[in-house]
């Protein structure tokens, strides 16, 4: 069958199984004549992202008096994160914690943002989504697929792991490497020597335990949560990307709330990103302690090697890739 039928019906299919779990979603049951929200995220029970779902969950809740109801969907239960942000371009689904893959699909100018070692550290990264760019990201958002952010979430730096050691690039030399489907991290593991294949989370467990990739890299808390230390040896503290999770809504249900639903949803959501701020910030230590345990060793790299190795691959991109003229400047030189 022609794949593009395939995906089709796969997208048609994927659409009315979100029907059928929200019975109508922003429609109000003439039972309890509550709204219902969903919340699907590709990260796993008991990560960060899903700890601070539960947290916007219980705010939302209370602070509605019980008028909305929420509904959290962990580990691609609802699909990829492409699949969940059409999902709610089309209205078929109400919000989506999801990481900045979504710019390189949705937003590619904006494709700076997603560029490892762009942001010096947690604080840096949130004060360019918090600023005019991240002002400017929102906006296309909103004009192009139909889905307001809400608030910008932290998660922990990525890490490489890998089945040796691996402590400069030279060490990368030939070796296949699991990255998200995104043009940035393929064109920076190309460019750093390793032979970058790129795959949905939710294939990853399968492909280390099998062999199709030697490594990966992740934050530390989704490499405990997706039991990656099951197939995987070695931590490299590489902390190339300091990246976010995007909390957003569809526009079209958005804009159906009442002004006073709509405050307590964008509310819910800060005060949740704060809980979750201060989970990532207390859990790199607990998480570095329990996959120790688990039997991962951690290893100091030459980071600087490979910042090294880096230079001049940005501007490349910002050519080849079409992204907005001084972006990543803009980015780099923000306090």
């Amino acid at each position: 069958m022609n794949r593009k039928i395939i995906s089709v019906v796969c997208l048609g299919v994927f659409i009315f199984s979100l029907m059928l779990v929200g019975c109508g979603g922003s429609q109000k049951s003439s039972d309890n004549k509550k709204t219902l929200i969903r919340v699907g995220y590709i990260l796993a029970p008991g990560s960060d992202a899903d700890k601070g779902a539960q947290k916007f969950k219980e705010l939302v809740e209370k602070n509605s008096n019980g008028r909305i109801e929420v509904q959290t969907f962990p580990s691609s239960q609802l699909g990829s994160d492409q699949d969940m942000f059409n999902a709610q371009q089309m209205g078929s689904l109400e919000m989506e914690i999801c990481g900045d893959g979504p710019i390189n699909i949705f937003e590619p100018t904006f494709g700076a943002l997603t560029m490892p070692f762009a942001f010096r550290d947690m604080q840096h990264m949130l004060n360019v989504y918090n600023g005019p760019i991240g002002e400017q990201l929102n906006k296309a958002f909103i004009k192009d697929k139909g889905v307001r952010v809400v608030d910008t979430w932290v998660r922990g730096p990525r890490y490489l792991t890998a089945n040796k050691e691996i402590v400069t690039p030279e060490d990368l030399q030939g070796y296949k490497l699991r990255v998200p489907t995104q043009t940035t991290y393929v064109e920076t593991w190309k460019n750093l020597g390793a032979i970058p294949t790129a795959m949905n989370l939710s294939e990853l467990y399968t492909a280390l335990q099998q062999g199709v990739v030697g490594g990966q890299e992740n934050p530390l808390d989704l490499i405990y949560t997706s039991s990656f230390y099951q197939v995987q040896k070695y931590v490299m503290d590489t902390k190339h990307v300091y990246g976010p999770y995007i909390v957003t809504v569809s526009d079209k249900f958005y804009s159906s709330l009442p002004d006073d639903l709509k405050k307590i949803v964008t509310d819910a959501a800060k005060e949740a990103g704060k809980y979750e701020k201060s989970l990532v910030e207390n859990g790199e230590v607990q998480f570095k302690a329990d996959l120790e345990k688990k039997g991962m060793k951690f290893v100091n790299v030459n980071r600087q090697a490979f910042i090294d190795k880096m230079k001049g691959l940005p501007e490349q991109l910002e050519k080849s890739q079409k992204w907005i003229p001084g972006q990543y400047q803009q980015i780099v030189e923000t306090k």
